[in-house]
């Protein structure tokens, strides 16, 4: 632990509150329709289904896609089951913007300058660079790099993309701490070499493997309650050494 230098965050969830700004993209679309939706499902079932096409993309049963053409290709797939909202193109790729306008957590600004003193800090995620670029320039976060997986050459949970990750920042896995408050990102990291921490989540996921259910917090290296305790447990860390 004395030996970690960096650390790098999933930020879908974890750092920007994605189901509020996909609530009221989806809520504003359905008032200009005149269409009774309930957003909330409407958000749950379209990141659901992103992450079944990243696994199809995996599989190789579809061609390589970013984040942003996945999230398209996932509104084209649930247009039938919300007919009454009538997605055109046009308001597939609108919809889509929502998620370059994600706010971060308001404990997360603060806490990263203070991490930032102590270590690199990286963006590691399966989003896409614009997405990554445009959430952090709306909530002005200052990154030392931000890296997507597609342009690693693998996604995540693949244990090459961390590794790959940890290669570009110059340091070994060992030397890498990943932060998120998805399970299955830490422990696919824990796997991949990197030391794991873990933030509890401030909101409801889709049920999908790894994203809910009972969570055996002795996995991680550290578990935060929020990263103002995230930047603490860090800072004494730090002065120990």
């Amino acid at each position: 632990m004395n030996n970690i230098k960096a650390l790098t965050f999933d930020i879908g969830g974890t750092v920007f509150d994605w189901k509020t700004a996909v609530i009221e993209a989806v809520q504003t679309l359905a008032q200009n329709r005149q269409a009774k939706v309930d957003a909330e499902t409407f958000a749950m079932d379209w990141r659901t289904k992103k992450f079944e096409l990243l696994g199809r993309m995996h599989a190789g049963e579809i061609s390589g896609l970013n984040a942003d053409g996945l999230l398209q290709l996932g509104l084209e797939e649930l247009s039938r089951a919300y007919s009454q909202l009538n997605l055109s193109e046009p308001d597939r790729i609108e919809l889509t913007q929502a998620w370059h306008r994600m706010k971060a957590w308001p404990d997360f600004p603060d806490a990263l300058v203070q991490m930032r003193k102590s270590y690199y800090v990286a963006v590691l995620t399966i989003l896409s660079f614009s997405i990554a670029v445009d959430c952090s320039k709306l909530n002005n976060t200052h990154w030392d790099a931000i890296m997507s997986c597609e342009f690693l050459g693998h996604y995540k949970p693949k244990a090459e993309a961390y590794q790959r990750g940890c290669q570009l920042l110059g340091f070994a896995p060992e030397q890498v701490m990943m932060v998120a408050s998805h399970p299955l990102d830490l422990l696919a990291a824990s796997k991949a070499g990197l030391k794991t921490a873990f933030v509890k989540e401030k909101m409801n996921e889709p049920d999908l493997p790894g994203f809910t259910g009972e969570i055996d917090v002795n996995q991680f290296d550290v578990v935060a309650e929020d990263f103002t305790d995230l930047a603490s447990q860090l800072s004494s860390l730090k002065e120990r050494v």
